[in-house]
């Protein structure tokens, strides 16, 4: 599906510490994608579709764009909302969600995030919600970076939906391509505010 989210972010290429362990050869402003939410509508409208169709209970996101995104869809679904923040005790990519009453041991779960790419963020939700006893039932993201979507899927034994690919590489730091070849880590860009 080609619908112009990737231009919605400003892509950059170099060599980025992507700050979850990985390097990566795209840098997105992944902010600049809610910046004006009425250009998302038709995407959430058709996640929440591919989602729902898997009787969710919930849709669950990392506090970061992620979240944003899975309210969105539970709102459109009718179901719950689970923002998951970032624990720094669990490293290096660690979650927790907020207490729900009565727990959420039983529920089917969506997650989603705004981009994957090493998948770090879905990883450390999914973990999350298994620990609780709830279970992981798909993946939707706006963004899906080289293989990711397929990478992920077939790990999580899930459904993977996105909006739209990206080609991109992502590497454990330790065995980045671009640092063997001495190519320096280029700085973050800004983000752009249209």
């Amino acid at each position: 599906m080609t619908t112009g989210i990737a231009a919605l972010a400003n892509p950059q290429p170099g060599h980025f510490d992507l700050a979850t362990g990985y390097h990566g050869d795209l840098w997105l402003d992944l902010d600049a994608l809610f910046l004006r939410p009425a250009l998302l509508r038709p995407h959430v409208r058709w996640l929440a579709n591919q989602l729902g169709a898997h009787r969710i209970d919930a849709v669950c996101g990392p506090a970061e764009g992620g979240a944003f995104l899975a309210q969105a869809v539970a709102d459109r679904l009718g179901t719950g909302f689970l923002p998951a923040y970032r624990d720094i005790a669990k490293q290096p990519a660690g979650y927790r969600l907020p207490t729900v009453t009565g727990g959420i041991s039983g529920w089917r779960v969506a997650i989603t995030d705004d981009a994957v790419n090493a998948g770090t963020a879905v990883r450390a939700c999914a973990a999350e919600l298994r620990s609780q006893a709830a279970e992981p039932i798909a993946i939707g993201a706006l963004l899906a970076l080289g293989p990711a979507a397929a990478a992920i899927a077939a790990e999580l034994s899930v459904s993977f939906y996105t909006v739209e690919t990206m080609t991109s590489q992502a590497w454990p730091a330790g065995d980045c391509p671009l640092c063997a070849s001495g190519t320096p880590l280029t700085p973050m860009p800004l983000p752009i505010v249209e």
